[in-house]
């Protein structure tokens, strides 16, 4: 598969542009793990940073997957406008904002004091910000890596998921050394940084390499040949020129790959403009997309009711640091495994590993609810973490799997909106189950459910899958 290529001709010489698959890849890389590493390390110790605001504003679990609703659907928003906007900025421009907007809300947290005011930082300012953020550090990663995506995203979740190892005990540092209010605000100068993560990430068209075309695919090419001097796009940040000899070819960010044509609104409705939904259709009905949103829903929202789940069982805030702790060990060394497993794990398929960890994720979660003894729920949470870096890791490759490149922006910003639809409707279902039961266990149950529907689904869909390849041999 190639990403982002273009072709042109010299004295006979076909020529093409593709990815670097490194060079500045490797800049990139560090951008997308600062963004990462300040819009989701603190966010699943969620329960510690909060847990005395939240018991000062009388919010029961109810409120709690309320607001985690309101983030997951201003999340999803700006994350499914993320390919529309990037029509009128930049993608380091629309960063920017982002970035901001993020910040504003992390700010804002220091001062709030009500339960409105946390609604409108955590849930809407952090989560418009987020949802631009993390579809724009995958995209441009996605873009700069094809034959080494699986190697680049492993080490960069690596290192994220290190961090994830780091925060609970600085935050259990922080909060002895300086109070809510001080380590609210040490956590929002360290969320800050993401500015400088998003400048790094230059457009994939300033750092195309150009390779030739083998013989073989000089004929395929005559009929693919699409860049013509009467499509010559300005020279904009988002668009940088490559020209031949004869100074009429240039490269574009906005082609399709597959079918050799410009993008152009004429003649689209309004809501084509945003995203076409024909384009999409096998997508949004697929496991892909249902599946995984409703698998990433169930994660967020036990990773976001864990902490305070053990706080009812009695743990102290040293135990529930280290049960976070382990959690973040498990998924740092399954991302690390990763890094040296990737060209092995190539010859799967990224639909198969995920529903691996989904298997593990499933049996793990009920293995905890079923243990009694703190010893055995350490164990069960750090095998856990091998399930969430499986999920979180191979979201953004099972998507790439299934739609076009160029179309990979719009599918990650419709992941996200499915992912915010069912936190905005089943989340404060699961929250008002939890108040009326008082019971964490029947929460965790619904939850680890979500993920037996979907393997059973998912499985299914595969088997069919290779069956029906066989049958057609």
């Amino acid at each position: 598969m190639k990403s982002n290529a273009m072709t042109t001709e010299k004295s006979n010489r076909k020529f093409e542009y593709v990815a670097p698959e490194g060079g500045w890849g490797y800049v990139v890389c560090i951008g997308h793990i600062i963004n990462s590493i300040t819009i989701t390390a603190f966010l699943s110790c969620f329960g510690m940073i909060y847990k005395d605001l939240l018991i000062k504003l009388n919010m029961d679990s109810t409120s709690i997957t309320l607001l985690n609703g309101i983030s997951a659907t201003c999340m999803s928003l700006s994350g499914f406008l993320t390919s529309p906007m990037l029509k009128f900025l930049s993608i380091r421009q629309l960063g920017l904002v982002a970035a901001v907007i993020f910040n504003l809300g992390m700010l804002g947290m220091v001062f709030v004091s009500s339960k409105i005011t946390f609604y409108v930082c955590f849930g809407i300012l952090q989560s418009l910000g987020n949802g631009i953020i993390f579809n724009l550090s995958c995209t441009v990663l996605n873009n700069y890596f094809v034959k080494k995506r699986l190697l680049a995203i492993s080490f960069t979740q690596t290192i994220i998921a290190i961090s994830g190892l780091v925060v609970p005990q600085f935050l259990n540092w922080s909060f002895d050394a300086y109070g809510q209010r001080g380590t609210l605000l040490l956590v929002s100068g360290i969320c800050i940084h993401n500015i400088f993560g998003i400048i790094l990430m230059q457009p994939i068209a300033w750092h195309l390499k150009q390779v030739e075309v083998p013989e073989t695919e000089k004929d395929t090419f005559e009929t693919k040949s699409f860049l013509t001097k009467e499509h010559q796009i300005s020279n904009k940040e988002n668009s940088k020129q490559k020209s031949n000899d004869a100074g009429e070819v240039v490269i574009s960010e906005k082609y399709n790959l597959e079918e050799g044509t410009i993008y152009s609104s004429q003649s689209r409705s309004i809501l084509s403009n945003f995203v076409d939904f024909k384009v999409y259709r096998s997508f949004l009905l697929s496991n892909a997309y249902l599946g995984m949103g409703l698998c990433t829903f169930s994660e967020f929202t036990f990773t976001i009711m864990l902490p305070q789940a053990l706080y009812s069982m009695g743990w102290d805030e040293t135990n529930v640091a280290w049960a976070l702790s382990l959690m973040a060990t498990g998924d740092c060394a399954s991302r690390f495994l990763l890094i040296f497993l990737s060209g092995w794990l190539a010859n799967f398929g990224s639909h198969e590993i995920y529903v691996v960890g989904l298997i593990i994720g499933f049996i793990t979660k009920i293995g905890m609810l079923w243990s009694e003894n703190t010893t055995s729920i350490f164990i069960f949470l750090t095998i856990m973490g091998v399930s969430r870096c499986l999920i979180l890791v191979f979201m953004p490759l099972v998507i790439a799997e299934a739609v076009k490149p160029d179309l990979f922006t719009g599918a990650l910003g419709l992941e996200l909106t499915i992912v915010g639809i069912f936190s905005l409707v089943l989340g404060p279902v699961i929250g008002a189950i939890r108040d009326l039961t008082d019971s964490y266990a029947t929460a965790f149950y619904i939850l680890t459910s979500c993920l037996g529907v979907i393997i059973v689904s998912w499985s299914i869909e595969i088997l069919y899958k290779k069956n029906k390849h066989k049958r057609q041999t």
